[in-house]
Order: C-alpha cells, then structure tokens, then sequence
C-alpha cells in the first residue's frame, strides 16, 4: 500500500501535465488549420479599415460597399475570419493592436479608422495604438455607455459611438412615430439629442482635436 501510495503521488503530476498537451493539441492544431487557409495579407488599397468583423462589422461593410467606399478588415477570430475570405471578403486575421499587423494592412495610407468590438479594453488599446501611428487619422469606435464614450474622447477618437444611448434613441424614435409624431419632428429631436450627447462626451477629448457640432440635417416637419 504504501508503494502504490507513494507511486501515485509521483505519477499524477506526469499524467496531469500529459493530459494537458493532448486535450490543448487538438485545438491548437483547428486553429492553424483555419487560419492556413487564409492567403498572405496583400491587402488592397482601402479607404476605410475596420477593426472587428461580427455582426456589427459586417453591417459597416455592407453600408461601405452600398457606397462604393473600398474597405479592409481584422479579426482575431480565426473562425470568422474563414468564413468570410469564403464569401470573398477582404478580412485578414491579426491582433489590430499590433502596429505591424496596421501597416501590414495599409494604416499608412487609409482615411478611416472603424473600431466595432464589443470589449471596452480592447477598444481603448487600439485607439491608443493607432493615434501613435496616425494623428490625423478618422477614428469611429463603438462604446460601451456614455462612460466609455468620454474615456475614448480623452483618448483622441473622431467620434464614439455609445451602445445604449444609441439604442434608447432608435427606440424612442420608433415609439414616437407609432404613435403618431410626425416623422420631421421626432428626426429633428432625435438629432438634437445626439448632439447634445456628443457635446457632452467632447468635453473630454483635448482642445486640439475638438471641432464644430454637426449641423442637423432633419426633414421639414410633416
């Protein structure tokens, strides 16, 4: 007993470590996989990068194609990025807060910046990566609530895009319209509101990259 006791004792951490390689190798090896059928990044000539390529970031592509804007984009997901080098697409996979993976897809030469992730870190690490390589740069970056709009101001973001605000505002919209607002009045107020929420958040960015608020551009009222 105690031989196999003690047998056991020097025996588990071998297996332990044993079983850890063979239940990491298969995924290890999936990902190569997808990741080996995407061709070398020769990206094209791009007006516009965008960081992220879910559902949000596909929705931005889509309406960047609807306008003849010419696009490219990162993710860091292998799986995502298979699939739409499948459909065509011109995404590419990489760490976007690595500089080398920017230039590598022409930030040098690009006039906008896109940033649709949905984690609030990552997104402020890839602003402040990107404003070392391009002051001049268009940044639109997707928020996560009016806080995380103002920290990415302060960071030097063109504009941010806040989740919630953006959302209670599409409701409200719609609610105001189905019951019967005309539609010129509920646009002009839904815009006013946007920009006193973006003047808000402006208030955080440094005084050199401030610029004018954007006229509102609602319909006459009905």
């Amino acid at each position: 007993m105690l031989v196999s006791a003690t047998l056991t004792m020097f025996a588990i951490p071998l297996l332990a470590g044993i079983g850890a390689r063979i239940t990491r190798r298969p995924r290890r090896l999936e990902n190569e996989d997808e990741v080996e059928q995407a061709p070398e990044l020769t990206p094209p000539e791009s007006t516009v990068l965008i960081v992220g390529f879910g559902r949000v970031g596909q929705l931005v592509a889509e309406m960047l194609k609807a306008h003849d804007q010419s696009y490219i984009a990162i993710d860091s997901n292998s799986r995502a990025v298979t699939a739409a080098r499948r459909k065509g697409e011109p995404v590419y996979y990489g760490d976007a807060a690595n500089p080398e993976m920017l230039k590598l897809c022409g930030v040098d030469g690009i006039r906008a910046l896109v940033i649709t992730m949905d984690a609030p870190g990552k997104v402020d690490e890839v602003v402040g990566v990107i404003r070392t390589l391009r002051e001049d740069l268009i940044i639109i970056a997707r928020a996560r609530d009016d806080r995380h709009a103002e920290r990415l101001y302060a960071l030097g973001v063109t504009d941010a895009v806040p989740e919630t605000i953006e959302a209670s505002l599409q409701l409200a919209e719609n609610t105001l319209v189905d019951l019967g607002v005309p539609m010129g009045l509920v646009l002009a107020s839904v815009h006013e509101r946007r920009d006193a929420f973006r003047k808000s958040f402006q208030a955080a960015m440094p005084e050199a990259r401030r610029r004018p608020a954007r006229a509102l551009r609602a319909r006459a009222p009905e």
